[in-house]
C-alpha cells in the first residue's frame, strides 16, 4: 500500500507542477498541445536565442514547440523555433524569409508607418535614429557556436532588420562598441526613452569613455 501511496503522491506532484507551469505561461487551447504557442513574459524560452535564426524570443512571438513538451512545461529552447515568416527559421527548406527580420507585415506599409510615428514622436534633443538593414552587423544571424549576437542595452533582446535604433555616438561604425538601444515606437520598442529619459548619453557603456556632446 505504501508503494501505491508514493506513486499517487508523485503523480500529484507532477500534476501540480504542470498546472503551475501552465498558469505561469497561459496559452490558447491550440497552443497547449506541444505544437504551437505564443511567447509570453513567463515563457521558459523568452529572451533565449533561437538555435536556427539566432534571434531572441520576444513576447508575442508565435513559435513552434517541439517534442520536448507542451508550452508551459519548462520546454528547452532547443525545442522551440519562430513561426514569423520574416525570420529564416520559419521559412521552409530553400525558401527566403518574406521580409526584413521581425516584420512579417507588408514591408512598404510597415516602413511608412514607422516613419510616420518617428516624425510625430521625434527623440528628445534630436538624437539620431537609424534603421537597421539585414546587412548591418548588429542584426542577429543564425546561431554560431560560441558567438553572442549584440543585444539592446535596455531590453536585452537581439536586433532585427527593419528596427530603428540609437547607436552609441562614441564609435557607431566600430564593432569595438556599436552599442545600440531600440528606439522604434511603431514596434512598441521605446527602450531609448526608458533607458535615457533625458535623451543624452555621456559615458559609453562599453568603452567607459566620455561621449562627445
Amino acid at each position: 500500500m505504501r508503494v501505491a501511496d508514493d506513486d499517487d503522491d508523485a503523480l500529484a506532484d507532477r500534476a501540480f507542477e504542470a498546472g503551475m507551469a501552465a498558469g505561469l505561461d497561459p496559452q490558447e487551447e491550440t497552443g497547449r498541445t506541444g505544437e504551437t504557442a505564443v511567447t509570453h513574459v513567463s515563457s521558459p524560452w523568452n529572451h533565449r536565442l533561437c538555435t536556427t535564426c539566432g534571434q531572441s524570443f520576444r513576447r508575442g512571438d508565435p513559435v513552434r514547440v517541439g517534442d520536448g513538451g507542451a508550452a508551459g512545461s519548462g520546454v528547452a529552447p532547443d525545442d522551440v523555433a519562430h513561426l514569423d515568416p520574416a525570420l529564416v527559421c520559419a521559412a521552409g527548406p530553400g525558401e527566403e524569409p518574406e521580409g526584413p527580420g521581425g516584420h512579417s507585415t507588408d514591408s512598404t506599409a510597415s516602413t511608412e508607418f514607422a516613419a510616420g510615428v518617428l516624425a510625430t514622436w521625434p527623440p528628445v534633443d534630436g538624437v539620431p535614429v537609424a534603421p537597421l538593414t539585414a546587412d548591418d552587423w548588429q542584426v542577429a544571424r543564425p546561431a554560431v557556436h560560441g558567438a553572442r549576437p549584440p543585444r539592446c542595452l535596455y531590453c536585452a533582446h537581439t536586433f532585427r532588420a527593419g528596427e530603428h535604433v540609437v547607436l552609441c555616438p562614441c564609435s557607431p561604425a566600430s564593432p569595438a562598441c556599436g552599442a545600440a538601444v531600440h528606439r522604434d515606437p511603431a514596434a512598441g520598442l521605446v527602450c531609448w526613452e526608458s533607458w535615457r529619459p533625458e535623451g543624452r548619453l555621456k559615458i559609453c557603456p562599453v568603452k567607459l569613455v566620455a561621449v562627445r556632446e
